[in-house]
């Protein structure tokens, strides 16, 4: 797909290009100074014009032809390492393609009012969406779960999208998903590697696509 790509930009790149060259071409050829034998013969003119725009248009035409069949050379480098990219950004655990760490719901009390001893508890324990904090002395804030997206944000900051999610019946935790292809371009430090799904075993490995 990205060699079609690139070729077909290439090909319009280059019509472009004739384009170009021959509406220029045709215009000078108005301001040149031809020789004697040549300016009372219109039709010399006309040859040489069309021969150098022919010229150009081939060896143009040739040389995209030449770069839009270059072959690609695919080469497997290994397996996605979701597990140390997500621990490199501070996660505890993978799920799916995703970075995802369980939330320690004191912390979050505790960094929301910014104080100590905070815990969460649930008015309905079957609900994780009923959870509110509670201070160390034993009174309800009346507030918790909906700070928790907040808290995600902040404790994964260098990471894109974080959400918080449910785990019933009474967890929280944070999660990102993960574009495998930026796993492998972390991993082996290349611009040109690539993360796909083997069609075999349905595994997600990385892949280097280099022209030949």
């Amino acid at each position: 797909m990205f060699d079609l790509t690139i070729a077909t930009l290439g090909t319009i790149g280059l019509l472009v290009g004739i384009v170009a060259g021959i509406i220029t071409i045709i215009l000078e050829a108005r301001r040149i100074r031809w020789p004697a034998w040549i300016s009372g013969k219109k039709w010399w003119k006309a040859i040489l014009v069309f021969v150098v725009v022919g010229a150009v248009a081939t060896g143009l035409t040739i040389s995209g032809y030449l770069m839009a069949q270059r072959t690609t050379m695919t080469e497997e480098l290994g397996g996605v390492d979701l597990s140390g990219y997500c621990t490199s950004y501070g996660f505890k655990g993978t799920q799916g393609m995703g970075c995802q760490s369980l939330i320690d719901l004191g912390d979050a009390c505790d960094k929301r009012f910014d104080r100590d001893g905070d815990t969460m508890k649930f008015t309905d324990p079957g609900d994780p969406n009923t959870g509110v904090c509670v201070t160390a002395s034993g009174r309800n804030t009346e507030k918790g779960v909906d700070n928790l997206p907040e808290y995600c944000r902040d404790k994964y900051k260098q990471t894109h999208n974080v959400k918080a999610l449910s785990s019933p019946p009474h967890k929280w935790i944070c999660r990102t998903a993960v574009d495998p292809t930026l796993v492998c371009s972390w991993h082996y430090q290349s611009r040109d590697a690539v993360g796909r799904k083997d069609d075999v075993d349905e595994q997600w490995k990385c892949y280097e696509e280099k022209r030949l």
